[in-house]
């Protein structure tokens, strides 16, 4: 299996590098529209139903474009992890590897904490308990999505220092 990886990235290293750092590009660049760009409009709604509803709507559309996209970002780390040879290589190295599995490992798990707080909010809005709504949408927005983001720039910068530059 090993060895397959290894072939796999020795042929198409510069596509899987290609789509793991554009991945990685949509993805914070969508975390940061999310906060710094939507979720400042959303505020200035007066209707709370329509403002919940449209957000509800947002968020399940921003989580149909995470799928993929953390996936592509998943399949290139392990072409990349193992076609590289971290493991036979400089340990500072692979433990600076480990280090950023272990950071989208936790921006994974946290963005399905936000699938399950964004089926409470929709259930809330279902129910029309727009104080519940209102709990989970403030924390998937103002609390989860800039942490992710926070997260993901530390572990691009220690994508940069892997690469040499």
């Amino acid at each position: 299996m090993r060895d397959f990886f290894i072939e796999i990235f020795g042929d198409f290293s510069r596509i899987i590098v290609f789509l793991h750092i554009i991945s990685s590009a949509l993805l914070i660049g969508s975390m940061f529209v999310m906060r710094f760009v939507i979720q400042p409009v959303e505020e200035d709604v007066p209707d709370e139903k329509i403002k919940y509803s449209s957000c509800i709507n947002m968020m399940r559309r921003y989580i149909l474009f995470l799928v993929p996209v953390m996936i592509v970002i998943v399949a290139t780390s392990v072409f990349m992890h193992i076609g590289l040879g971290f493991k036979s290589g400089n340990p500072t190295t692979y433990v600076m590897v480990h280090t950023k599995e272990a950071l989208w490992t936790f921006i994974a798990f946290n963005f399905i904490y936000m699938y399950f707080k964004y089926l409470r909010a929709k259930k809330g809005l279902a129910e029309e308990n727009y104080i519940e709504v209102e709990e989970n949408v403030i924390l998937m927005v103002k609390y989860l999505i800039p942490l992710n983001l926070l997260l993901a720039i530390i572990s691009v910068y220690f994508g940069v220092i892997l690469r040499g530059y």
